[in-house]
């Protein structure tokens, strides 16, 4: 018994002179605040999951962490900066993955001179954006199969809402439409919000959409969930089925991580890595990104930029059979 409890005294001891190590590190190599970038305006969800992850970076590593909203040019902006910032700079990105795995084949969209690939690299996943199917209650169906069901019937057109041309809500809806073989009349707006308006209006039939978005509509009985379209289940939505078998195992990436410039030492991306994954993993961090329809992502640095890279090449493939008018 006596042994035993040296042995946990020993342990204890030394988790507590790594913590030390780690805070002190950080008060030698950030002599200012973290920076997170994120490269759209705030109030929307890459805004609210940045200023939750900053919340929980500064718990974690005992710094504080401001959030600068850099938005322009799909997120290019934010980009380039960050690309530019020396290695000691305390700067990071916030980016959404369609900002390194799509825009980059995009004419209108891809940077002119930061290659997203070479300049910038990952410091790990934050959260995956939980994407929806959902539909106004006055369309008479209540489940996936009655909707494709509806969807297929000769010279229906069902009217779907995107939340923005080129967004992963968009993308998903020509996914569907590829892979479950419907006509469907898309209709771009410029935000989740009007659309969602119109949806419960009974203007839209269907959209794709998040749970903080559309999730008072359903409660107020005007739209209904339908379909995830991750493959995953959530457990805010019990019984709600995933696309995954409709999509044919294929689904549209939609995720945030923490990136920096590619100057940073590598020490230091293992430090800010370090950091973020304790963040992620307090309770409080982690239940309020769920509570808004993103779900806590758990990669290493190497799983993280694995995965941009796979990303990429699926989205270079779908934007070469499915085109995409961005200028609409």
């Amino acid at each position: 018994m006596e042994t035993k409890m040296k042995r946990r005294t020993l342990l204890a001891s030394i988790a507590a002179a790594w913590v030390g190590t780690q805070h002190s590190a950080w008060a030698q190599s950030d002599k200012q605040p973290i920076r997170l970038v994120v490269g759209y305006p705030a109030g929307g969800v890459a805004d609210f999951a940045a200023r939750t992850i900053a919340d929980g970076l500064t718990q974690a590593v005992g710094m504080q962490t401001i959030v600068e909203n850099k938005p322009g040019f799909a997120g290019n902006i934010s980009l380039e900066y960050v690309a530019r910032q020396p290695g000691d700079s305390g700067v990071y990105g916030f980016f959404g993955n369609s900002q390194l795995s799509t825009h980059p084949f995009v004419p209108q969209l891809a940077s002119k001179t930061v290659d997203p690939f070479k300049d910038v690299v990952a410091i790990g996943a934050v959260s995956e954006t939980i994407l929806v199917l959902a539909v106004s209650t006055g369309l008479g169906v209540k489940t996936l199969d009655e909707f494709l069901i509806k969807a297929r019937q000769p010279g229906q057109r069902l009217r779907i809402g995107l939340a923005g041309v080129g967004t992963a809500h968009h993308f998903a809806a020509l996914l569907l439409q590829r892979e479950a073989k419907l006509d469907l009349l898309l209709v771009p707006y410029k935000g989740g919000a009007p659309m969602i308006v119109d949806a419960a209006g009974g203007h839209l039939d269907a959209v794709f959409t998040t749970l903080p978005v559309g999730g008072p509509m359903v409660a107020a009985g005007k739209m209904r969930w339908l379909a995830i379209a991750q493959p995953t289940s959530i457990a805010s939505l019990p019984g709600i089925p995933s696309l995954i078998d409709v999509y044919h195992g294929a689904s549209i990436p939609s995720w945030s991580g923490l990136f920096a410039s590619a100057s940073t030492p590598a020490s230091q991306l293992d430090l800010m890595h370090g950091a973020l994954q304790k963040a992620l993993a307090l309770p409080a961090i982690s239940q309020k990104l769920r509570e808004n329809g993103l779900e806590p992502l758990n990669l290493t640095r190497a799983q993280t930029d694995a995965r941009v890279r796979e990303d990429a090449a699926f989205m270079k493939d779908f934007l070469t059979k499915v085109p995409v008018d961005f200028s609409t």
